[in-house]
């Protein structure tokens, strides 16, 4: 920058000196316009300077926020997975009276929301640095959310359809599931009567397309235009746990892996959450679920 102000300087300062511009009555506004010219030079030096110190504190502060992140999840998980353990060894005991039974299921059930949180909370510090793609299973994956939401005993009958073929899609495996096992979270949370949850997978095109579909409480069409941004939460999901997090991580999640996510919602009749992922080509090792590098 300094080279520019001093090759203005020299070009005034030629002008000056030739005699055929001796008597130009431009040549005090030429000079007073390289004055400015060099002096919003220097302003724009300062902001640059600024810009990167602002940008280098940026990086170390999302450094600080991930290894806190990182730390507190660590904390919490150890004593949660203490908890589960002791409930498990509960439930396993002969003697166990009846009605211990639902409660010590409460507190498993308040143990893996805890860890779906923390997962969310490591998934969007996740998104902002790249990983390795891998190619797995998508019905694989999805057929053991399904288990793993029946084990929790839900009211509900969970229906899935399209999951006894391979469909292989390439993406992060962990984040991916976070996507699927939230929205059939929010499935089972806002159908609090219960009734029949289905899952339905299809190849459409060169599209995965997964769909979850509730009767529960729908959403308006108000709440479905903001429904997918950070923090918000349906003005009818009052009394629901919940920190406006999982359809937010979701959609950057799905947007992440090339895909989109949409909502069809009825208030009082239930809602249907389509997902589309890219399809990928290849099968090979893909139908067990496991991830594939």
């Amino acid at each position: 920058m300094r080279s520019s102000e001093q090759d203005i300087h020299r070009w005034v300062q030629r002008l000056a000196e030739d005699p055929a511009h001796a008597d130009n009555p431009l040549l005090a506004e030429f000079r007073s316009l390289a004055d400015r010219h060099v002096k919003l030079l220097r302003q724009l030096t300062k902001i640059a300077k600024i810009s990167d110190r602002l940008q280098g504190e940026t990086k170390a502060m999302a450094q600080q926020q991930r290894q806190f992140v990182l730390m507190i999840s660590h904390e919490f998980r150890t004593p949660l997975a203490i908890i589960d353990s002791a409930s498990q060894m509960m439930e396993m005991e002969p003697q166990l009276p009846a009605p211990v039974v639902p409660r010590l299921r409460k507190i498993r059930n308040a143990v893996g929301r805890m860890l779906h949180l923390i997962d969310r909370c490591l998934a969007d510090d996740r998104l902002g640095r790249s990983g390795e793609a891998t190619v797995f299973d998508l019905p694989a994956l999805l057929t053991g959310l399904v288990a793993d939401a029946l084990a929790g005993g839900p009211i509900h009958r969970i229906e899935a359809t399209g999951c006894d073929h391979p469909l292989p899609v390439t993406g992060d495996r962990e984040l991916l599931s976070v996507v699927f096992s939230n929205l059939v979270e929010n499935a089972v949370k806002y159908a609090p009567n219960g009734g029949v949850i289905r899952l339905a997978l299809s190849r459409e095109g060169e599209y995965a397309v997964v769909r979850v579909s509730d009767e529960g409480i729908g959403i308006n069409a108000a709440d479905a235009e903001r429904v997918f941004d950070k923090f918000y939460r349906a003005s009818n999901a009052a009394g629901t746990t919940g920190a406006g997090l999982g359809l937010y991580l979701a959609r950057r999640i799905v947007e992440a892996h090339g895909g989109s996510i949409e909502l069809d919602s009825v208030p009082d009749r239930g809602s249907t959450f389509a997902v589309r992922l890219p399809a990928s080509n290849r099968c090979d090792g893909a139908s067990d679920g496991r991830a594939r590098p």
